[in-house]
C-alpha cells in the first residue's frame, strides 16, 4: 500500500483498515489513557500527511524547473536533472558552420546551460558544486 493510502487510512478509519489491531474503546480498563494516545497517534498522523503533500508539492516544482540558453541560432533547455529536454538550431547552422564551429558554438551553449544551473543552485543551496 503506498505511504499516503496508509496515512489516510489510518486517519480516516483506524488501524482496522490496515489489518492492525483493533481501536481501544473510550472506556478501556486497562489503559485509561487510551483515548489521549490515539489522539496523539492521529496527530502525528495529520503531520506526516501535511508534510508529505509539502513535498509532493517541492518535487513537482522542482521537475518544472527548467534551465535556457539562447545564442541566436541555437536554443537549448535542460531541466533541473541536466537533462537536455530541448534543441533548436537555426536553419542555417548546419550549413554555415564548419563541423568544428558548431561543436564550438553548442559547448558554448551547454556551458551556458551550466552556469545557470550552478547559478540556481548557489542561491539556494549555497554553493558547491553540480555534477
Amino acid at each position: 500500500m503506498h505511504a499516503m493510502g496508509a496515512a489516510e487510512a489510518m486517519t480516516a478509519g483506524g488501524p482496522e483498515g490496515m489489518g492492525a489491531v483493533a481501536e481501544v474503546s473510550d472506556t478501556d480498563a486497562v489503559r485509561p489513557d487510551a483515548p489521549g494516545d490515539k489522539a496523539l497517534v492521529d496527530q502525528i498522523l495529520a503531520d506526516l500527511k501535511a508534510n508529505f503533500e509539502k513535498w509532493e508539492e517541492v518535487l513537482a516544482a522542482q521537475e518544472s524547473l527548467t534551465y535556457t540558453a539562447d545564442v541566436g541560432d541555437i536554443y537549448a533547455v535542460c531541466n533541473s536533472d541536466g537533462r537536455l529536454t530541448g534543441l533548436s538550431l537555426a536553419p542555417h547552422v548546419m550549413t554555415s558552420y564548419t563541423c568544428r564551429e558548431l561543436m564550438d558554438r553548442l559547448n558554448m551553449v551547454f556551458e551556458a546551460l551550466r552556469e545557470e544551473a550552478q547559478a540556481d543552485f548557489n542561491r539556494n543551496y549555497g554553493g558547491g558544486t553540480v555534477e
